[in-house]
């Protein structure tokens, strides 16, 4: 049966690519025909899955009148299919989402794992295996790419090496260990040397294991998953955000109701502001993590400070915060906000390279319908930040609330540079639709390198993930990915590569290059979308 199902999905795969490249519209009929085939021959051969799919669709076209479809609507239509039919590709393992299940709001599912290791061969062998046990997991093999990786993205937990060449890993745990001290990071060593000596070292430095190699996978496990629950434990009992001192996000719904509550029995105006940093990842790349874990403290202790006595400050995440405002107008809000932005740009920061200076932008709105949920106005405060960046920064905007929804803002651009029509399809329908609800993203589709480098798509201010193929025709991913990261603005590429499982020294090279992370071919998408959630939230 093997070989005929994959003829059956070569021959699906062929007639999409058709389709995707043809300019003329599919018709009804041939959409159809196409369907009623695909049902009985994926039947026929044990992809039950397929065949049920199948008659969904055919059910929904029957109750809809004939028309010609566009590129854009029987993709659209075809879009879980697709996804299927690249599922059941060879050498993947066994996972059929069932079609009629409604999609997940992009979320962190799983637990992030953050791994060093100047071993690649080991760093693949434990991501995969963890990511079998439905972790989540970053690797590198440079002590300076998950240093940024353990302040950006905080982990669940961390699994280094002691022996790194570049640094060693006593020198990394030694550089991140106040942080390990103010906001809980499990951090486990493992080594080939696990003498009293080093373990104790280990220990001192802020270690919460040691493990020696060979490295027992099942224990490795265990262990972790002993980690996580303790960490989730104190996430559940914590409220308050570990390096600044103020409200985490845990506590912003129930705070945010409270206060709305209030605002209607005494009929009294809320309002609600977001505010961010001015170029706060420059502090971080100019200065280092500690210097800019130093700004957030200062910049939140600011804000408490200056702020009426019942507003309420949140770390929403990274350098941005929330501050809620019961009984003020917008107005009143927005000219307290401006008195605060005078009085945060005339503060001096140190650090080795000398003092500097910062500023921060703001979007306000008032919350005058109770009947929409938070996430309304935290999007329409979010909006009025990010006009007040477009603007130049160091400013507050107010929210523009109209009837009609405003076009989105572009807050990310996504890159899919592949050869394969079908995987473009697929991918840039499944992140749109992951993304939806959460944020507006730019997707665009190049069939290959030079495409996407003589595009000036790319060369805007916004930040940029890229999902490359490692295989293309001329130019491959690995030519792409260098000429990145050798762009003189590379930090704001993030890259994804996309890696057949045999292309073991792609993976090396890749990791090796300053790829972010990577997925062997084929892959769920649901995966992809978890993985892409994580580097976005680090990204923005």
């Amino acid at each position: 049966m093997i070989k005929y199902r994959d003829a059956l999905l070569t021959n699906i795969h062929k007639q999409i690519e058709t389709w995707y490249t043809q300019k003329s519209p599919v018709s009804h009929e041939e959409l159809y025909r196409f369907l009623h085939s695909l049902k009985g021959t994926s039947g026929t051969i044990g992809l039950t899955d397929l065949s049920d799919l199948s008659q969904i669709l055919l059910d929904r076209m029957e109750d809809m009148p004939a028309k010609d479809w566009s590129l854009g609507e029987w993709r659209l239509f075809l879009h879980e299919l697709i996804s299927l039919c690249y599922e059941q590709r060879p050498e993947q393992e066994v996972f059929i989402e069932n079609p009629t299940l409604q999609r997940e709001s992009p979320c962190e599912q799983q637990p992030l794992v953050l791994i060093l290791d100047d071993d690649v061969t080991l760093l693949m062998y434990l991501k995969e295996y963890l990511e079998n046990h439905n972790w989540s997991v970053i690797a590198t093999v440079y002590p300076h790419m998950a240093l940024d990786y353990f302040h950006d993205m905080n982990p669940d937990c961390f699994i280094l090496d002691l022996n790194i060449p570049e640094t060693g890993g006593f020198q990394v745990i030694q550089t991140i260990s106040e942080k390990i001290k103010k906001q809980y990071v499990p951090t486990t060593i493992i080594s080939i040397d696990c003498g009293r000596e080093t373990r104790l070292n280990a220990y001192r430095l802020g270690a919460d294991d040691v493990m020696c190699k060979p490295l027992d996978m099942e224990e490795l496990v265990v262990r972790l998953e002993r980690q996580l629950r303790r960490k989730r434990w104190m996430n559940s009992i914590l409220f308050l955000d570990e390096l600044t001192g103020v409200n985490n996000r845990n506590s912003f719904v129930d705070t945010y109701q409270r206060l709305l509550s209030d605002a209607q029995r005494t009929n009294t105006p809320f309002s609600l502001a977001f505010l961010d940093i001015d170029f706060f990842k420059g502090v971080n790349d100019t200065y280092g993590h500690l210097i800019g874990d130093e700004v957030l403290t200062r910049f939140a202790a600011f804000i408490g400070q200056s702020a009426e006595k019942q507003d309420v400050l949140f770390r929403y995440g990274g350098e941005e915060f929330i501050l809620l405002m019961p009984r003020t107008t917008v107005q009143t809000g927005k000219l307290r906000l401006e008195q605060m932005l005078s009085a945060f740009c005339s503060l001096t920061f140190d650090a080795p390279e000398g003092t500097f200076s910062l500023s921060f932008s703001g979007g306000i709105v008032q919350v005058d319908d109770p009947h929409r949920p938070h996430t309304y106005w935290v999007e329409a405060a979010d909006t009025a930040l990010y006009a007040a960046k477009n603007a130049g920064r160091r400013r507050i905007e107010t929210a523009q609330i109209t009837e009609t929804h405003d076009t989105p803002k572009v807050k990310l651009k996504v890159a899919i540079i592949d050869d394969d029509p079908m995987i473009r399809v697929m991918l840039a329908d499944s992140i749109q639709t992951s993304f939806n609800g959460w944020m507006h993203v730019d997707i665009q589709t190049f069939e290959e390198g030079a495409a996407f480098f003589g595009s000036t798509w790319h060369q805007g201010q916004e930040p940029y993930l890229v999902i490359l193929d490692g295989m293309m025709p001329q130019m491959d991913g690995l030519e792409v990915l260098r000429k990145i990261r050798n762009l003189p603005n590379a930090k704001k590429y993030t890259v994804i590569m996309l890696t057949g499982r045999t292309e073991e020294q792609d993976i090396v090279r890749a990791l090796q290059l300053g790829a972010d992370d990577y997925m062997t071919k084929p892959f769920r998408t649901r995966e992809l979308e978890a993985r892409i959630t994580r580097l976005v939230k680090r990204m923005l």
